[in-house]
């Protein structure tokens, strides 16, 4: 075990036991097989998405009549991550986990999930090959599988008709570029009536995409450090393009105009553009406004530069070392990532199914869906699924953000200093 993980296992043990968290479930109840399945809460605050999820496990329970699951919610990306870390300290982790490609590296990378491909071998109805190949690779180590594919999305810009129609400017197209970009947000920017180009938003997931259409990068191809990469001249370029978007061009609101309407200015229709993924789209059909209708929402692929790529982000199921019934366990995470229950969870529209006949059969069901599905291909995963406590590197990454913005830092000095603070504090590679 690395050293950091094994002072954070002890700090953690401490914190299972203060908080009570010693959860024995897995075993037998009544004669059955109980199976401990965790999850993040976030999908559980929204009630279809949760109806469906219920439905799903229980016909899972219907057709197993002696298993039993016991679903744990875990609310917060991180509060999951370290409660989970907890668990596998104190010996008492469920049986099944729910990975985010995020933050998967801490699971894979300490253990705490099994490889799944001695079941997979033993299993002659298993076909890897009904999923799309970089998100089945997404949790993979080698030749080692440590969870199926769930379902994902890539990346994309949303943009509202309406304001495009408003101000006379075409609807953005298949292929555009950063300069396509630039001269569509000067377009639509009308700083009288604080309306933008753009819904910038300080948040790295977002942003990333940015410096690898450039050619740079967070970290060396390894993980391993930041500094030649972060503070790159690729990525220092890209950087710059980005910022200057607020802070030159005034296509898009500071940071502090953004927060101090204290809502989604694409959503208001005060900015014409943002970067998302497919979850937007459940919120866009709740929280229409005004100015704001879903039927003028469309949808197009980044803005290329000098490569065409977008992250895309991912959750699926793993079994961990500790679970006490793993052939069960195998048939759960197989059903829950197969093509019926995948149909039924992505007709909510947070995601892609990751089973590419579910994902092409739903093609039609929009003019949105043809979109998401060609920018698969350009697709990448994040660096959480390679590097444990990424979400460091986004908080500084973030952090270096505002200094550009706020504090007016040249954007070069801001991230040599970020790449020096990711390499000394997270990998521990000051003075190389």
């Amino acid at each position: 075990m690395p050293m950091r993980w094994a002072v954070l296992g002890f700090c953690l043990v401490a914190a299972a036991a203060i908080l009570g968290g010693c959860l024995r479930g897995s075993g037998q109840d009544g004669g059955k097989i109980v199976l401990r399945v965790a999850d993040w809460g976030g999908a559980s605050d929204d009630d279809e998405f949760n109806r469906v999820n219920r439905e799903v496990y229980a016909k899972f329970e219907r057709m197993h009549p002696g298993v039993k699951l016991k679903i744990e919610h875990i609310p917060g990306s991180q509060e999951y991550v370290f409660k989970l870390l907890a668990q596998h300290v104190a010996g008492t982790a469920p049986d099944v986990v729910f990975l985010d490609a995020s933050s998967s590296a801490a699971f894979i990378n300490n253990g705490v999930v099994t490889d799944l491909t001695p079941l997979m071998r033993a299993d002659p109805k298993f076909d890897p090959d009904i999923f799309f190949p970089n998100v089945y690779d997404i949790a993979k180590r080698g030749d080692k599988v440590y969870a199926l594919p769930g379902n994902f999305t890539p990346m994309v810009v949303y943009y509202n008709k309406r304001v495009f129609r408003e101000h006379g400017v075409p609807y953005p197209q298949e292929g555009w570029t950063w300069g396509d970009f630039l001269r569509t947000c000067k377009a639509l920017s009308d700083p009288a009536r604080d309306r933008y180009g753009f819904y910038f938003v300080n948040w790295m997931p977002g942003w990333i995409t940015w410096i690898w259409q450039n050619g740079g990068d967070v970290l060396s191809p390894d993980g391993t450090r930041a500094t030649g990469y972060l503070n790159g001249p690729r990525s220092v370029e890209a950087v710059q393009f980005f910022t200057d978007l607020v802070t030159k061009y005034r296509v898009a609101p500071t940071i502090s105009e953004s927060a101090a309407t204290g809502t989604n200015l694409f959503q208001s229709g005060e900015a014409a553009m943002e970067i998302s993924g497919h979850w937007a789209i459940v919120g866009y059909k709740a929280g229409e406004t005004e100015k704001f209708r879903f039927a003028d929402l469309g949808v197009v692929g980044l803005p290329r530069h000098r490569e065409r790529v977008t992250v895309m982000y991912e959750s699926g199921p793993a079994i961990t070392r500790q679970c006490r019934h793993p052939k069960m366990a195998w048939e759960f995470i197989k059903y829950f990532s197969g093509a019926e229950v995948q149909d039924k969870l992505c007709g909510s529209g947070l995601a892609i199914a990751a089973v590419r006949s579910v994902a092409e059969a739903r093609r039609d069901t929009s003019s949105l869906e043809p979109v998401f599905l060609n920018e698969i291909q350009y697709a990448r995963a994040p660096w959480g699924a390679k590097v444990e406590g990424y979400a460091y590197v986004e908080d500084v990454g973030r952090d270096a953000i505002e200094r550009i913005m706020i504090g007016k830092v040249p954007v070069q000095k801001a991230l040599d200093d970020a790449a020096r603070k990711i390499d000394h504090k997270l990998f521990g590679l000051a003075g190389r």
